[in-house]
């Protein structure tokens, strides 16, 4: 399956940056992109390269996203989650 969104280029550098992987994950808020450890990967997830890291998507999730942006991000860092960037 070819993912059919983007991914901001803001997003990107973020976790280009951290020097982690990441998964997009569901919360009662919406999509929330947290680093791997405050989260696991699953088999089936799709991997997408950034750089040298792994951003993971649930192939559920992925037929309903349009695009990967910051607000994703700021889910994760407004809940007092710090990837370390």
């Amino acid at each position: 399956m070819i993912p059919g969104f983007a991914i901001d280029e803001k997003v990107r550098a973020y976790v280009r940056k951290s020097g982690q992987d990441f998964r997009l994950s569901t919360s009662p808020e919406g999509p929330v992109l947290m680093p791997l450890g405050s989260v696991s990967a699953k088999p089936s997830d799709l991997k997408i390269l950034l750089g040298g890291n792994v951003l993971y998507v649930s192939k559920l999730q992925a037929k309903y996203i349009k695009k990967i942006d910051w607000p994703m991000v700021e889910r994760y860092l407004n809940s007092g989650g710090d990837a370390g960037v």
